[in-house]
């Protein structure tokens, strides 16, 4: 009878219960992945310090201009390193504040439409938005870190650019706040 008893009390596995278990068993041998965080704080704070030591180290001087056919610095005699200054560059092909394209230049000219006044013009539009632009940020900089703002503006221009287009420049820049001028100039070896 105990027999009996045992046989009943055993439950028969149906098909579905077999292909369960054969199932959990194959599961429990396959390595579970278990998904790691990446901690990007430390990375973030690695790549803001190495921005803030690559904007610290490129400055405004003329060996760090890059000079082509269209931009050659005149050579002078000079002891004193440039400030980091606002860079407005005139070459013979365009103007560019902080390396940003501003307008276009014909051998060196500017076009008369693009001036206040047409060709007798001094203030050249294009630049005189952008300048009133960079004042009012510089001006805010210079307000939240409790200094004075100094207009500082440093002009590097071809040695063959019209003296016209760089005073035209110079005024642009003087009548937006920015009349602390800087000319970048390649220094002459003196034998």
């Amino acid at each position: 009878m105990a027999s009996k008893e045992s046989a009943e009390g055993v439950k028969k596995a149906t098909e579905l219960d077999v292909k369960r278990e054969a199932r959990r068993k194959l599961l429990s041998r396959i390595e579970q992945h278990v998904p790691e965080d990446l901690n990007v704080v430390p990375m973030m704070d690695m790549m803001t310090i190495i921005l803030v030591f690559l904007l610290k180290s490129l400055s405004s001087s003329a060996g760090s201009i890059p000079q082509s056919d269209d931009l050659r610095l005149p050579h002078a005699t000079v002891d004193t390193a440039p400030s980091n200054a606002l860079q407005v560059i005139v070459s013979r092909v365009s103007i560019t504040v902080n390396g940003r394209f501003i307008a276009s230049l014909r051998n060196g000219l500017v076009d008369p439409s693009q001036k206040r006044g047409g060709g007798n013009g001094l203030i050249i539009n294009p630049l005189s938005e952008v300048m009133r632009d960079q004042a009012q940020t510089a001006r805010t900089i210079a307000e939240r870190a409790g200094q004075r703002f100094q207009g500082d503006v440093a002009i590097i221009a071809d040695h063959r650019t019209p003296s016209r287009t760089v005073f035209e420049v110079l005024y642009t820049c003087g009548q937006n706040q920015f009349s602390n001028f800087k000319l970048l100039v390649l220094k002459s070896r003196t034998t």
